[in-house]
């Protein structure tokens, strides 16, 4: 049996791995498509995974181009000749770009034989920030292919319960939620705080969709010295340790891929920051997942999985719009972390996500 897992985004490959990994487990022969180009560097890769197919791709310099859909374009087109080329049993899409499934709409008329599962691990342009509007080209166009193509599909996956409801309107048959997991075995390390000062913690892209004024504005509220820990990197960046270095001390570490340097600072921390601009349409951040397998609490403000997990397991403090921050609650958070180790065991484990992922594969493959 041959499976073909493909995506254009490096920064799904860590999911794209749990997946064939689970695949390989079941007996498939896998080969994993990605793109050489970083699409949040803008510039070619250097680090494809030298068991990967790396399609080339066309670079673009702004998110919102038409270049950046010309490349896309191309990209899903040039992963389906490939995938056409293998012939496989089994194909497993990871969504967007939403090019992908009109290609794979393209190749299942074609090819009935194939099985094809598609996960949508983001929603374009449902998740991009309220400012654009989403009923103008080019973003009207990225929802009316997805919406289009989207029946291709033998059943789909997406990363929240958020997203379920909304495709759950275009697609009518099974869907199931497998959120991000992280595999913190043999890294997380025991907390070693400081009781003169709030520690917090802010890691990954650091863009546009990133709040960083109601960050700011909600550590100025904090009746004590707040240490912020800052890992990553984006183009707001400037902007962000600018607005934070004003209201406290900010220790910026910039990007870290490295598990046991990131364990150490997370060591150091009472909690995590999941704050979002509002508007957005985004039931789970990975960020989140990281926090939690470190038994960090989180500071959040995303509705959807997140609200709701951080409700239902007192995983930390959900920000209404105008709402402030109970710091003490958090220390005590942090000193008591079993309740934050059972959501992660819960939901976030490799274990929970190649139970899921088996068991859409069965089914599909019936």
């Amino acid at each position: 049996m041959k499976a073909c897992v493909a995506t254009c985004f490096e920064s799904n490959e860590e999911r794209v791995g749990f997946v064939a990994d689970t695949l390989r487990r079941k007996g498939y022969d896998v080969l994993i498509i990605t793109s050489d180009f970083s699409h949040m560097k803008k510039i070619a890769r250097n680090n494809v995974p030298a068991s990967y197919f790396a399609i080339h791709t066309l670079a673009y310099k702004k998110n919102l181009s038409l270049a950046r859909i010309f490349s896309h374009m191309r990209f899903a087109k040039d992963a389906f000749e490939k995938i056409e080329a293998e012939d496989p049993d089994l194909i497993w899409l990871m969504a967007p770009a939403n090019s992908l499934i009109r290609e794979a709409d393209r190749f299942r008329q074609k090819n009935k034989k194939a099985k094809l599962i598609i996960d949508i691990i983001d929603m374009w342009p449902e998740s991009l920030p309220v400012r654009f509007s989403k009923d103008y080209f080019p973003l009207n166009l990225w929802r009316k292919v997805r919406k289009d193509h989207i029946s291709c599909a033998d059943t789909l996956v997406c990363e929240c319960d958020l997203y379920r409801k909304i495709l759950e309107k275009e697609y009518h048959g099974k869907i199931t939620t497998i959120h991000w997991v992280k595999d913190r075995e043999a890294i997380i390390k025991k907390a070693d705080l400081k009781d003169d000062a709030l520690s917090l913690v802010y890691i990954g892209s650091i863009n546009n969709i990133i709040d960083a004024e109601r960050i700011a504005k909600v550590i100025a509220q904090i009746e004590m010295p707040v240490v912020l820990h800052v890992i990553g990197e984006g183009e707001n960046t400037e902007n962000f340790l600018r607005l934070t270095k004003q209201v406290c001390e900010v220790i910026y570490h910039g990007p870290i891929r490295d598990e046991e340097t990131k364990s150490e600072i997370f060591s150091k921390c009472h909690a995590g920051i999941n704050i979002y601009k509002e508007g957005l349409y985004i039931g789970l951040t990975v960020k989140c997942i990281d926090y939690f397998s470190h038994d960090l609490p989180i500071i959040n403000n995303i509705k959807g999985d997140t609200w709701d997990l951080v409700k239902a397991y007192d995983a930390g403090i959900n920000l209404e719009s105008d709402g402030t921050l109970d710091a003490e609650r958090l220390i005590e958070l942090r000193k008591d972390p079993e309740r934050i180790e059972k959501l992660y065991r819960d939901h976030f484990t490799k274990e929970v996500f190649s139970k899921k992922c088996e068991e859409v594969i069965d089914e599909v493959m019936r």
